[in-house]
């Protein structure tokens, strides 16, 4: 699944960002590069987990993608002293639900759903928090390198076959041979 899709959605409408959506790339080089001013949330991929082959004659597997969307929030006191506010976290749950649950991001993917959310890290300056989501799909045999394979074999124009009778008795047998 494409993740620049959700990162624009988020950008669009979760207000509360200010445009300051980024990317695994950038989250993952945070303490080196610097980071997006605070509030900010980064889109990382999951876990792809997959499902029994449901069919014996051609490909058919359900998998269901995971992404995640880590917020970071300030964590510190503000000039009066005082804390961020504890309901702060689930105001920025709520855009982000708004902004995914129930969007279909591509065409045959499923709708993304809500799979929880945990605590990612934090200190006295920052509060990382992870969101995860999930959308259900299935692997079809035109995704795969076999139904490649057979949509560049040659056209098929033309099927000979030669009929040959053994005897005319009761225990006679047909060959054939096909061309």
């Amino acid at each position: 699944m494409k993740l620049s899709p959700i990162i624009a959605a988020l950008r669009t409408l979760c207000p509360r960002f200010e445009n300051r959506v980024g990317s695994v790339s950038q989250y993952e080089d945070l303490p080196d590069c610097g980071k997006l001013a605070l509030p900010a949330a980064y889109v990382i991929p999951g876990e792809d987990v997959v499902g029994e082959q449901r069919s014996q004659t051609d490909y058919w597997q359900s998998l269901t993608e995971s992404f995640y969307v880590v917020v970071i929030l300030n964590n510190a006191r503000n000039q009066k002293g005082k804390y961020p506010s504890v309901d702060t976290l689930n105001e920025v749950r709520s855009e982000i639900w708004r902004a995914l649950l129930g969007w279909q991001p591509e065409p045959g993917c499923g709708a993304i759903n809500y799979a929880g959310a945990e605590e990612a890290d934090s200190n006295r300056a920052e509060y990382h928090y992870m969101f995860k989501f999930n959308t259900e799909t299935d692997i079809n045999a035109e995704d795969t390198r076999h139904d490649a394979d057979l949509n560049n074999l040659p056209d098929l124009h033309t099927v000979a076959i030669d009929l040959n009778e053994q005897s005319s008795g009761v225990n006679s047998h047909l060959e054939m041979k096909i061309k």
